[in-house]
């Protein structure tokens, strides 16, 4: 956890009610302080006229000492500023539907929690960076003023203090560069006609008593029309939820054209008891297929880091050079989203296999990939639902989350006969081998192509090194446009 603390308090704070924007951990701030601006010196009475006694003018009041977090009130007077402010965003629709898939309840703590830190009182607060926390989101002018005004007017409704509140706000202008990040003149191209075709279908949503659809789908187009074509395509999705319909498909080339095949299968649910999945990883050859017939030969083998840092996670395939091998049989897999993650991180599973994503968080995701082997979108969906895609090319899947840039997984699908994920060491067994010469490939999480040589593998225990790359922090993977959303570990 980081403690935030120093000279940098206004700006800190600032920074945390403009993140509200990223729906992850934020912060926000509070009440009553001196009236007196920052610096101010009280002016030195005049002198009084000849032969007049004046009363003695008072000094100004000095100004409060102390952290910030005292000065405002403490977490009580933080709480009461949060909330007012939550539901002036909540209420502006200039910025409220960046929040449809957000855990209010939730992020008042974050918000509560971050503000405390910023202003030296008794919390901690864990969280990104400003420009990670807001890349790939392509926020505009009138979203950043939006916030700016909300808060402006929670600080005003609850009296804080001039001084304080001339810190806080004069801090949000440095922030600006970092935060707003418009669209190009290409992505704001579109067809004009379908542009009409929204707005008609829109006014038949709310004519047939689907108003909150509609005015998604009315924030939707404006959103395409800014060129935030992700954004615009959530809040479309969204839109056809809420329609009672099973897709508005007349609209798919406003809002989807460049996006990943859409699978619109029926969604299925299980229930919401479901065990939880393995969380680091699933998949193996010999697990697999326990019963198969003992070979006079095994193989073990280590990853060997070529800097400094640990190996990534790796799968390692066997595939015989010469004579015939039995192919695999497909699998069934699960890979979950549960609490905001991806489990297992990563799987490997032979070609033609079927791996199923279901949700079992309260908020919606949308499970996608760009991956040249399986590139495929889900669509939204929550509590329990989900949709399940076949994988028939040999490569690696990079999974990840349209709604939270921090989700990711690795799904490895293979045609090799024989096939194991390294463990938290960079290691990996294979105990029971025929004799000969093997192609063995490594796939690392981040590949696109693996690492491949020749083992000869005789009776008994044989062992191998593999070098590959160290982990490294990445850019998160890109939304179903391709525009890069941050940083995220690996």
């Amino acid at each position: 956890m980081t403690q935030i603390r120093g000279s940098q308090v206004a700006w800190r704070i600032g920074a945390g009610f403009l993140s509200l924007l990223a729906l992850g951990p934020i912060g926000g701030c509070a009440t009553a302080g001196s009236d007196v601006p920052p610096g101010a010196a009280p002016a030195a009475p005049a002198p009084p006229p000849a032969a007049v006694v004046a009363a003695p003018v008072p000094a100004p009041p000095p100004a409060p000492a102390g952290p910030l977090f005292e000065r405002l009130g403490g977490k009580p007077a933080i709480t009461a500023v949060v909330d007012e402010f939550v539901a002036r965003v909540a209420a502006d629709k200039r910025i409220n539907l960046r929040f449809i898939n957000t855990d209010i309840p939730q992020l008042k703590v974050y918000l509560v929690d971050f503000v405390c830190v910023a202003t030296g009182g008794p919390c901690q607060y864990e969280g990104r960076d400003m420009h990670s926390a807001h890349a790939g989101m392509q926020l505009v002018d009138e979203e950043f003023g939006a916030l700016v005004e909300d808060l402006a007017g929670a600080l005003g409704a609850l009296k804080v203090g001039k001084r304080e509140q001339d810190e806080i706000m004069g801090a949000l202008g440095p922030l600006k560069p970092q935060i707003v990040e418009p669209p190009s003149a290409e992505a704001r191209a579109h067809d004009a006609a379908l542009e009409q075709t929204a707005a008609e279908q829109a006014r038949a949503l709310r004519a047939s008593g689907h108003g909150h659809a509609a005015d998604l789908l009315d924030g939707a187009t404006k959103a395409r029309l800014r060129g935030q074509r992700n954004y615009a395509e959530i809040l479309f999705s969204a839109a056809e939820r809420e329609s009672g319909r099973p897709g508005i498909p007349e609209l798919d080339p406003l809002f989807r054209a460049g996006s990943p095949e859409r699978i619109t299968t029926a969604l299925t649910t299980l229930p919401k008891d479901s065990a939880p999945q393995p969380k680091a990883s699933v998949g193996g050859s010999e697990q697999d297929d326990p019963e198969a017939v003992p070979q006079r030969a095994s193989l073990s083998g280590a990853l060997r880091a070529t800097g400094a840092g640990e190996p990534p996670t790796t799968v390692i395939t066997l595939t015989p050079l010469k004579g015939k091998y039995k192919a695999r049989h497909a699998k069934h897999r699960v890979i979950e989203q549960r609490d905001r993650q991806f489990a297992p991180r990563v799987m490997v599973v032979p070609v033609g296999s079927t791996v199923t994503f279901p949700n079992f968080d309260p908020v919606f995701h949308n499970v996608f990939s760009l991956s040249p082997s399986r590139a495929f979108d889900l669509g939204i969906y929550k509590d329990g639902e989900t949709r399940e895609v076949t994988f028939t090319k040999e490569g690696v899947v990079e999974v990840g989350c349209n709604l939270h840039a921090n989700m990711s997984a690795s799904l490895i699908v293979v045609s090799a006969p024989h096939y194991v994920i390294t463990n938290a060491k960079g290691q990996f067994s294979f105990k029971s081998l025929a004799l000969g010469d093997y192609t063995m490939k490594a796939w690392t999480e981040a590949s696109s192509e693996p690492l491949t040589k020749i083992v000869h593998v005789k009776a008994g225990t044989n062992n191998v090194t593999i070098d590959v790359a160290t982990r490294t922090g990445r850019l998160a993977r890109a939304d179903k446009f391709g525009v890069p959303r941050g940083k995220v570990p690996f």
